[in-house]
């Protein structure tokens, strides 16, 4: 089959007149521009995603996790100048004592919900709570309900504010907690159940409790009283000693006798000696958790205790005078069993993971430039070294 020929097609003439160089030069500049800016986007969009990775990055990780619930650092941070701001003593405000303080208050809020404590904080409850702490100065009802130990009375304070008086209050402290709302009014909540809970272990409260008849001297250091009970042991008699030497201005005269006192009333490590002696043993020299302390930041030897056990009981009934110190510490007390059976996650920068001196550093450091980027002065001047540069 014999091929076609092709035939010759003529091109069209185009419609489109030649770019004039005045218009070239506009397209180049446009396209310049369009260059640069996506130039200028991508370093733009490259140094907010390093500045957010470098400082703001960190302050989102998680340093506390109960039962699974998060708390980030930078949540830690403006606890810790909420507390720096409303404490008599900033110095006593630190990391550490925040980061505690929130465990607590996570457990409180996770445990007091469930049985048997059943308690249930509402929004009403909460605005109620604030117009009694916007209102300090209005009336009161009182009362008064009984319980195995002794009357507890609860004063209800009912507040005058109008609504417009109330809500500028308000504001004023959420714009002070440098908090958001949700925060803010959470801390209202669980200070709430901590009430509640409070008042509910005090309902529970045994009128008994184990108690040991005990005996102390109290000497000026740990020298002191390690020849004491040297004497002792050798033979002396231990009232005798007591009336001679004791320093203990309540029980020097009775020859060292403390009478009947719950072991929960003591020091905690007093309370772990004494919980520990056989009838009629003296212990070794031992030191309040205070001293202890106060001897570690001084350098300087404490005063000591010797102590002496005549009589236990396991369920001895409570003498009045130690009911209110009983009471006070029931929340710590429930505190402390809950941290052995709840899942508690203390984590830090160091490789090792857990709060270290590293962490405590640094988080020093974010509070100074939380404070200066908030503008807050403080009297007194100190020098913060950024933990990672060493400036």
């Amino acid at each position: 089959m014999p091929k076609k020929k092709k035939t010759f097609q003529p091109k069209k003439p185009s419609d489109k007149l030649p770019m004039t160089e005045d218009a070239k030069r506009r397209k180049r500049r446009t396209n310049a521009i369009v260059i640069a800016s996506a130039i200028l986007a991508f370093i733009i969009g490259v140094g907010v995603f390093g500045y957010w990775f470098i400082y703001q990055k960190p302050l989102q990780a998680t340093i506390i996790e109960v039962n699974g619930k998060k708390i980030s650092v930078k949540y830690i941070l403006n606890r810790c100048l909420l507390g720096m701001q409303t404490a008599s003593d900033p110095s006593t405000v630190s990391p550490l004592s925040v980061i505690q303080s929130v465990i607590q208050e996570q457990l409180i809020e996770q445990v007091a919900v469930k049985a048997p404590y059943n308690i249930n904080v509402t929004e009403a409850d909460i605005d109620k709570e604030l117009r009694n702490e916007a209102n300090g100065n209005t009336s009161t009802t009182t009362t008064t309900t009984t319980t195995p130990l002794a009357p507890v009375t609860t004063t209800t304070t009912t507040s005058g504010m109008s609504d417009a008086e109330f809500h500028e209050w308000y504001l004023q402290r959420l714009n002070e907690s440098q908090l958001p709302e949700d925060q803010f009014r959470d801390l209202i909540r669980v200070s709430i159940i901590s009430q509640r809970l409070n008042q509910y272990l005090i309902n529970q409260m045994s009128n008994t409790i184990e108690q040991v008849h005990l005996w102390d001297i109290v000497l000026p250091d740990t020298t002191t009283a390690t020849d004491v009970k040297s004497r002792i042991d050798a033979g002396e008699d231990f009232s005798t000693i007591a009336r001679e030497l004791s320093q203990d201005s309540d029980t020097q005269a009775k020859g060292g006798d403390m009478g009947w006192i719950p072991l929960k009333a003591l020091d905690s490590t007093l309370e772990t000696v004494a919980s520990k002696l056989e009838i009629g043993e003296v212990s070794y020299p031992v030191q309040t958790t205070a001293a202890q302390q106060q001897a570690q930041s001084s350098q300087q030897d404490q005063s000591c205790y010797l102590l002496m056990v005549t009589e236990k009981d396991p369920a001895r009934v409570i003498d009045q005078q130690y009911i209110p110190y009983l009471q006070g510490r029931l929340l710590q007390d429930w505190l402390n069993d809950e941290m052995s059976k709840q899942q508690v996650k203390l984590l830090g920068r160091g490789q090792k993971g857990g709060y270290d001196s590293s962490t405590e550093a640094w988080l020093k450091y974010e509070i100074e430039k939380l404070k200066a980027s908030r503008g807050i002065i403080e009297t007194t001047t100190t020098t913060t070294t950024n933990p990672l540069t060493g400036q």
